[in-house]
C-alpha cells in the first residue's frame, strides 16, 4: 500500500565523509570488537554471535599498484539484537560502548544524508556489491492477506526477492577480505551440511 522504498550509498563516499567529520567515529567502527548475531544460523561448536569490524579492507595483491578498497558490513539490527547475551548475571559478550553506540548514530545519519533514495516499480532489480553500497528499506505498509479490490479481485501484495551472488575472483568476482575470495562457493552461510534452501516465498 506504501512505503518499501530503497536508499543506497556508496560506502567509499560514506567513509570519506567520515574521515573528514568524525575520524573517532572511523577508528570505532574498524576496530574489530563488534558482535554480530547470527540469529540461529550456527553450526555445531560455533557461538550464536561473531565478531569482527563494521569497516575494513580487501586482501592485499602483489598485483595491484592500487591501494586497498575499502569494505563495510553492518546490520544494526544484527548488533542491537545481542541484547539477550551481553546483559545481565548471565552475559556472555560485552554490551556496545559509548563510543559503539555514537558511532552507529553517526554512521545513520552519514548514510541518510548521502543517501540516494529510490522508489522500485514492479519488476525492477536492483543490484549492489554488498560490501561497497550500504543499503536499506523505508518500512512499508502491505495489504492484508486474502483482500480484495473494489471489482472483487485479490489484491498484489509485495513480494521482493533477494538474492547473493558471489563468483570467484577468476570468473570476475571483487576481491573480498574473506579466505575464500577465490573459492569456487564463496560467502554465504553454511549451517553443518545442510543444503541450501531457496523457497520462492519467505518461510
Amino acid at each position: 500500500m506504501e512505503g518499501g522504498e530503497s536508499d543506497i550509498a556508496s560506502t567509499h563516499h560514506v567513509f570519506n565523509t567520515l574521515q573528514r567529520e568524525h575520524p573517532d567515529v572511523v577508528k570505532t567502527l574498524a576496530t574489530p570488537d563488534w558482535y554480530f548475531d547470527r540469529k540461529g544460523e550456527e553450526s555445531h561448536g560455533e557461538d550464536p554471535w561473531y565478531r569482527s569490524s563494521i569497516i575494513y579492507t580487501e586482501r592485499e595483491a602483489s598485483d595491484r599498484a592500487s591501494e586497498p578498497r575499502v569494505w563495510a558490513k553492518v546490520d544494526p539490527n544484527n548488533v542491537t539484537s545481542l541484547a539477550r547475551y551481553n546483559s545481565g548475571p548471565d552475559a556472555r559478550i560485552p554490551p556496545l560502548s559509548n563510543a559503539q553506540n555514537h558511532a552507529l548514530k553517526i554512521l545513520d545519519e552519514t548514510c541518510t544524508r548521502l543517501a540516494l533514495h529510490m522508489i522500485l516499480e514492479p519488476g525492477d532489480i536492483q543490484l549492489l556489491a554488498n560490501g561497497h553500497v550500504f543499503h536499506a528499506r523505508t518500512a512499508y505498509k502491505d495489504y492484508p492477506p486474502g483482500s480484495v479490490d473494489e471489482n472483487g479481485r485479490e489484491r498484489v501484495r509485495r513480494h521482493l526477492m533477494r538474492l547473493w551472488l558471489a563468483v570467484p575472483e577468476n570468473e570476475g568476482g571483487l576481491r573480498t577480505p574473506f579466505h575464500d575470495s577465490d573459492e569456487k562457493k564463496r560467502g554465504g552461510i553454511q549451517v553443518n551440511f545442510n543444503a541450501p534452501a531457496c523457497p520462492i516465498d519467505a518461510e
